[in-house]
């Protein structure tokens, strides 16, 4: 399936357009995002910090996820960095 992560914060620094198009197995999960988020950043972001990521969350258009909730069927999320701390 196509995913399509909408970035934010720090995260636009990296991407021009803040979206990355990502390509999951049909069932995939948040924790499956996050895993091809970070494979692809480590590619292709010279300045990623993997601990922004792990300190992030993801949301669908409706909910902040948890790592075991399946990717929705549209394969529309965002990834949204800790702010201010916290």
């Amino acid at each position: 399936m196509k995913v399509e992560v909408k970035l934010f914060g720090a995260f636009r620094d990296h991407q021009p357009d803040a979206r990355v198009a990502l390509e999951l197995a049909e069932g995939a999960t948040v924790a499956d995002l996050r895993r091809a988020l970070e494979t692809h950043a480590a590619a292709h972001w010279p300045a990623f910090n993997p601990k922004l990521l792990a300190y992030s969350a993801f949301a669908s258009d409706r909910a902040v996820l948890r790592e075991a909730d399946p990717i929705p069927a549209d394969g529309q999320m965002a990834v949204l960095p800790p702010v201010s701390g916290g």
